[in-house]
């Protein structure tokens, strides 16, 4: 990611170039022309910025061209401050609320800084820059952000390149005003010691050495994090530290921004459209995919639900010969399975039936019959001998009270068919 800051004087431009590399901005490169209002498409054009999806433009305005106003607000909030300033500043300022855009930076205690400018000029600035294809994102001064460059122990410590002037508290803003040259700052930091009681202990310039001409002005001591993204040139860190500052705090999303409202920036929302247009076709396509494995799987589901349906009405019919056809085969079915004591019921009859299949052994060919009536019992089968017949009532004498051979008829292959009665023993007793 690269950000590009545009610095406009009013009367020059300067292009700053940091990329994002590990966490950190590095010093890419500046150039600065001189440049109008009315010759700053053309001043871009020349100086070929560069573009693309991965490069973030700031527009950078001088103090000078925008209002200031400190406000007694509770409110911490930079989205609640945008909104409620234009209320609280209604009928204040020359123009209508309407014609303005706002921001707003929390100082020091109760303190609010309100930042406003002229719409119309920000918009003929924001055009003029999107002519040249490096539309801003984000349109402030870098002022507003040199506590960026400031470890958070310093003192109380005034910055100004000449144009502007800035004061902090332990890192923390307390006042910020346009100047015009070093004298204007002295006396600037005597009026602000007489009025409000604050002291500077130092005051540090940045820039260009010929934008500050005070004897107390000395340079910025460069920390460490400032040094090592211009590779230890502490000459050029303070040239460009004001640009440095305000790329920090738009990559770290601490900007004061102008652009709001109708100037809002919708570029980045449309670049997010488009990138997501993939990936959203993608999911859609997923969704597809997976309504229809639902749909393959639900019919599977519903095929072996008719299947199991049909083969529980044959084994229904096959079970019940004699009854007609039922509208639900299996419901009646899962009723006589109930009936039977499958359902925990107190029914004996499907232990009597294990007993008398446990009792057959191999030589009974198997039990075509099997009538429970009450405690009465009556068995038919095949067999392969009478005597095989007699052995199977003998073994049936555990489970049953009485145990009738009855009729025993022989069949053309020498095996027999057998009929036997007997009673359940809970029965006797």
């Amino acid at each position: 990611m690269t950000y590009l800051v545009i610095e406009w004087s009013g009367s020059a431009v300067t292009l700053s170039r940091f990329l994002a590399r590990r966490g950190e901005l590095v010093f890419q490169g500046a150039d600065r022309r001189q440049a109008a209002a009315g010759e700053l498409t053309a001043t871009l054009q020349e100086m070929a910025p560069p573009t693309g999806d991965d490069c973030r433009c700031i527009l950078a305005l001088p103090l000078a061209h925008l209002f200031m106003r400190e406000l007694e607000l509770p409110i911490r909030d930079r989205q609640k401050l945008r909104e409620l300033l234009p209320l609280e500043l209604r009928g204040e300022t020359a123009l209508d609320a309407d014609e303005l855009v706002f921001a707003g930076l929390p100082l020091a205690g109760s303190t609010v800084l309100a930042v406003w400018g002229r719409k119309r000029e920000l918009a003929a600035l924001i055009r003029s820059a999107a002519e040249a294809g490096v539309e801003p994102e984000v349109v402030t001064a870098a002022p507003l952000h040199w506590g960026e460059i400031l470890p958070q122990s310093a003192g109380t410590v005034a910055i100004t390149d000449g144009a502007a002037m800035a004061v902090y508290r332990d890192g923390e803003p307390l006042f910020f005003r346009a100047v015009a040259g070093g004298d204007e700052v002295t006396q600037t930091l005597a009026l602000l010691e007489a009025g409000k009681g604050i002291t500077v202990q130092r005051t540090c310039g940045i820039g260009t050495s010929e934008s500050v001409v005070a004897s107390t002005v000395e340079p910025l001591p460069v920390p460490p994090g400032l040094a090592a993204a211009f590779g230890g040139d502490e000459s050029a860190a303070r040239r460009h530290a004001g640009a440095w500052a305000l790329a920090q705090a738009v990559a770290q999303g601490e900007a004061v921004d102008l652009r709001s409202g109708e100037l809002a920036w919708t570029k980045g929302r449309e670049l997010l459209q488009r990138r997501l247009r993939i990936p959203l076709a993608l999911a859609g396509l997923l969704v597809v995919l997976l309504a229809a494995d639902a749909a393959v799987r639900y019919t599977l589901v519903k095929r072996d639900l008719a299947s199991l349906d049909t083969a529980i009405g044959a084994i229904y019919r096959e079970v019940f010969p004699a009854r007609k056809k039922s509208p639900d085969e299996p419901a009646e079915m899962r009723a006589e399975l109930r009936k039977l004591g499958a359902a925990g019921g107190k029914s004996e009859a499907l232990a009597t039936l294990r007993k008398l299949a446990e009792a057959k052994g191999d030589d009974i060919a198997g039990l075509f019959e099997v009538e429970l009536d009450g405690s009465q019992v009556r068995i038919k089968g095949d067999a392969r001998s009478a005597q095989v017949v007699n052995d199977y009532a003998s073994r049936l004498g555990g489970s049953l009270a009485s145990v009738d051979v009855g009729q025993i008829t022989s069949k053309p292959d020498g095996s027999v068919t057998f009929a036997i009665r007997g009673s359940l023993k809970e029965a006797a007793k």
